[in-house]
C-alpha cells in the first residue's frame, strides 16, 4: 500500500509541477480480459481460465500502467523518466529509465547520467524492443552530433556509454568487477538521418564479468542491434514504408549456447485516401528469421485492417506462419506454428476498446501421448482490451 501512496504522490507533484514548469507528461494505461484453453494431442485439457490481461504489448501480468516525463529547463538540462507498473497486483512500480541530460556547444554534445533508457539507437519496434543501454546499475551516456554538416546532407548521431554488465543477476560471484570489465562492456552508437532513409547502429562489448555461474570464465559475446527505415516510397506511392531491424548476441562467443540472431523486415501500405475516404485501410506484412541453437526460423506475418466512420471503428485480421530448418523442434513436421486472430477495435479519442480471437496450433518434441498423431498444440483465446493513453 505504501508504494502506491508513493506513486501516487509522485504523479500528482509532477502534475502540479507541469503547470508552472516545461514538463511534458505522456503515458498509457492498459488492462483486459482474457479467456484462454490449451491442449495438446493425445492428453487432457492443461490449460482453461480467464483472468485479468491485455496481449496488445502490456507486459505479462494483469495490465500496465506506463508514465513518461520528460523536462527540459530552457537552459540545456533537463531530464527524462518512465515509472512502469506491470503487476497491479503486488504494487511493484519500476523506473524502466531515470536519468538526467545537458546539451553543450549548441546541442552538438550532449551527456546523460542516470539509468539510460529512450536510446538514440535502439531498435524502436514493433516486435522487437532492444536498447543496449539496459543495465540496472546505471551509466552514462555522450552524443556527439556534428553542427559542420549540411542539414541537406542528414543528421549524424554518434557516440559510446559506460556502464555496467547488463545482466548482473549472472554476474560472477568470484570476483568484484575491474575498471577492465566497466570499458569492456562498453556500447559504441551511431544513427544517421536523411531525407531518404534513416540507420541507426548499436554496438556492446562483453566482458567476462557476466558470463554466469555455468561458463564461469567464458564470454557471452559481443551484441550488435541495427534499424535501418527508408524515406523515398512516399514520394512513389504515398502511404508506402518499409524497414528492418535486428539483433545479434554471441559475436567472438567461446560457447555456441549463447548465439541468437533475430532479423524482422516490415512492409507497409496505407494509403491516406482512397476516393472519398480518408486512412481507408492498413496493410503490412512482416517477415522475420531467428537463429538459435543450430535452429533456424522464418516467419510470414501478413496483417490487414479495415477502419470504418471516419477511423472510429477497425476490423481486421492477423496470419502468422512460422517454418523451423536445422535442429527443428520435431524431426518431420511441416511447419512449426500458425496463427489467425481477427479483431475488432473501437477507436475513441485517446483510448480504444478491442476484441480478438486467437486460434494457433503449434508442433512440440515429441512425447508418447501423441501415439501416432504429429505432437501439436492447439490453444486459443479471447481478449477483451482497453487501453487509454495520454
Amino acid at each position: 500500500m505504501k508504494k502506491i501512496l508513493i506513486v501516487l504522490l509522485i504523479i500528482t507533484f509532477c502534475a502540479g509541477w507541469a503547470l508552472g514548469q516545461e514538463l511534458k507528461l505522456s503515458g498509457e494505461a492498459k488492462t483486459g480480459i482474457l479467456w484462454e484453453e490449451g491442449q495438446d494431442e493425445g492428453k487432457p485439457k492443461d490449460l482453461s481460465r480467464v483472468r485479468m490481461h491485455s496481449k496488445d504489448d502490456a507486459g505479462g501480468e494483469t495490465g500496465r500502467f506506463r508514465l513518461n516525463m520528460d523536462y527540459d529547463s530552457g537552459k540545456n538540462i533537463g531530464f527524462r523518466a518512465r515509472l512502469q507498473w506491470d503487476t497491479f497486483s503486488d504494487a511493484t512500480v519500476k523506473w524502466a529509465y531515470a536519468f538526467g541530460y545537458g546539451n553543450f556547444f549548441d546541442n552538438q554534445l550532449t551527456v546523460s547520467v542516470g539509468k539510460l533508457g529512450a536510446s538514440p539507437w535502439g531498435t524502436g519496434g514493433p516486435e522487437m524492443w532492444k536498447e543496449m543501454e539496459v543495465s540496472r546499475e546505471g551509466g552514462m551516456r555522450v552524443e556527439y552530433k556534428p553542427g559542420f554538416i549540411p542539414e541537406q546532407y542528414g543528421r549524424l548521431n554518434v557516440g559510446f556509454v559506460l556502464n555496467y554488465c547488463d545482466d548482473p543477476d549472472e554476474a560472477s560471484v568470484n570476483r568484484d568487477a575491474n575498471l577492465t570489465d566497466i570499458l569492456q562492456e562498453t556500447i559504441l552508437g551511431i544513427s544517421y538521418t536523411h531525407n531518404l532513409f534513416h540507420a541507426r547502429f548499436a554496438y556492446r562489448l562483453d566482458s567476462e564479468k557476466d558470463s554466469g555461474l555455468r561458463q564461469e570464465g567464458k564470454k557471452e559475446g559481443d551484441k550488435f542491434l541495427y534499424r535501418i527505415e527508408e524515406r523515398a516510397l512516399k514520394n512513389v506511392l504515398p502511404g508506402l514504408q518499409a524497414w528492418a531491424m535486428g539483433y545479434l548476441k554471441g559475436i567472438g562467443a567461446e560457447s555456441a549456447e549463447f548465439y541468437d540472431f533475430t532479423n524482422w523486415l516490415f512492409l507497409e501500405y496505407s494509403p491516406p485516401e482512397l476516393g472519398s475516404l480518408k486512412n481507408p485501410f492498413t496493410a503490412q506484412i512482416r517477415l522475420g528469421y531467428y537463429y538459435v541453437d543450430n535452429r533456424q526460423v522464418v516467419r510470414v506475418r501478413p496483417t490487414f485492417y479495415w477502419n470504418f466512420f471516419d477511423g472510429l471503428l477497425t476490423v481486421g485480421a492477423l496470419f502468422s506462419y512460422g517454418q523451423d530448418f536445422g535442429n527443428k523442434v520435431f524431426e518431420g513436421s511441416p511447419y512449426l506454428d500458425m496463427e489467425v486472430e481477427p479483431k475488432i477495435q473501437l477507436n475513441l479519442p485517446s483510448s480504444y476498446i478491442a476484441l480478438a480471437y486467437n486460434l494457433k496450433k503449434e508442433y512440440k518434441g515429441y512425447y508418447p501421448e501423441a501415439g501416432k498423431a504429429d505432437p501439436i498444440r492447439q490453444s486459443q483465446f479471447i481478449n477483451l482490451r482497453f487501453c487509454i493513453y495520454f
